[in-house]
């Protein structure tokens, strides 16, 4: 798939981040009422994952063919050869070759059904501090625990941006600043951050080097080494688990956890995340159609007996996040 790369080292006159969503009034990401910034670029391939659209660092197609009529100015709009008439069963039908996409939206411009979009916006420092800004008030609400808010980065894996995510945490100044990792960069990258981050949401996919690697696409060797580096050095952390019946919910895994809590004594708690499947129908959307793995949505009773099995395991600080 062909993107158009965000080389933050390179801007002459400023640096710029590539963001694939804002979420406003989150209350799932940290605590209080947060600011959720999403962040394109991931170094990980999970087999689960999420956010499919923020695998790739730049901007990137979106198509939905359930809102297309099949018109074809698509076809004449783009000069790259995107946009293709192909006969099927005697129909002219629409393929759509993300490979040859440069993200230019010409095609945009043409559909009156809105079944395209591009994914990715650019923003200076100073223009993702605007948009964060604007909830400061709301901040300042306490949720039940008596916690206020702040601002979420997460993705993709924010680290992949590093250069632009620093120089944005130096001009958050007294917003509280959590972030969603997946531990997989630079232990020196990391040690930048210690005092600009507040709190590490720190997923823990898989225990075991090769069955992180089968899952994930890359070994845990890393990721284990950075989680150690941040407990050692008093970094205030929740371990995330995204658990997935048949391929992480083993009993190793789960006494593996237990380990790093009674290990890291400064780990706050550990969060079970559920798995759902809106993450294939957008894969679907941008060229990735059966490239992750789908099945039924976890369900609140699968939630419940993972929670049993951690306790009977003796680990106290865990909770269905």
């Amino acid at each position: 798939m062909t993107v158009q790369p965000i080389d933050q080292y390179n801007y002459n006159k400023e640096l710029k981040g590539i963001l694939f969503d804002i979420q406003r009034f989150s209350v799932n990401d940290g605590p209080g009422i947060r600011t959720n910034l999403f962040f394109k670029g991931c170094p990980l391939r999970c087999k689960w994952c999420h956010n499919p659209e923020s695998y790739t660092p730049g901007r990137q197609l979106s198509f939905q063919p359930s809102a297309c009529t099949g018109c074809m100015a698509c076809v004449l709009a783009c000069t790259r050869g995107v946009n293709q008439v192909v006969s099927e069963g005697g129909r002219d039908l629409l393929a759509v070759d993300y490979s040859r996409c440069a993200a230019c939206g010409e095609c945009l411009k043409v559909c009156c059904y809105d079944a395209r979009s591009i994914i990715g916006r650019e923003y200076t420092v100073g223009e993702l501090k605007e948009q964060i800004l604007v909830d400061q008030e709301y901040y300042r609400v306490k949720d039940g625990e008596g916690r206020t808010g702040g601002v979420t980065l997460t993705g993709g894996e924010p680290m992949s941006q590093f250069p632009f995510v620093e120089r944005l945490l130096d001009e958050l100044d007294g917003i509280h600043v959590c972030m969603e990792t997946s531990g997989f960069a630079p232990e020196e990258q990391f040690a930048r951050l210690l005092g600009k981050v507040d709190l590490f949401l720190f997923d823990c996919k898989a225990t075991d080097p090769e069955k992180h690697r089968e899952l994930c696409g890359v070994d845990n060797r890393l990721i284990q080494s950075n989680l150690k580096f941040l407990c050692d050095h008093g970094a205030d952390i929740i371990l995330r688990l995204p658990l997935i019946a048949g391929l992480n919910d083993d009993e190793a895994h789960f006494k593996a956890v237990a380990g790093l809590l009674e290990r890291y004594p400064n780990i706050r708690r550990a969060e079970i995340m559920a798995y759902h499947n809106l993450g294939v129908s957008k894969a679907d959307q941008i060229g990735m159609a059966g490239e992750l793995w789908d099945q039924e949505n976890t369900t609140a009773e699968q939630k419940e007996a993972w929670l049993m099995r951690f306790k009977r395991l003796g680990l106290t600080k865990i909770k269905i996040g």
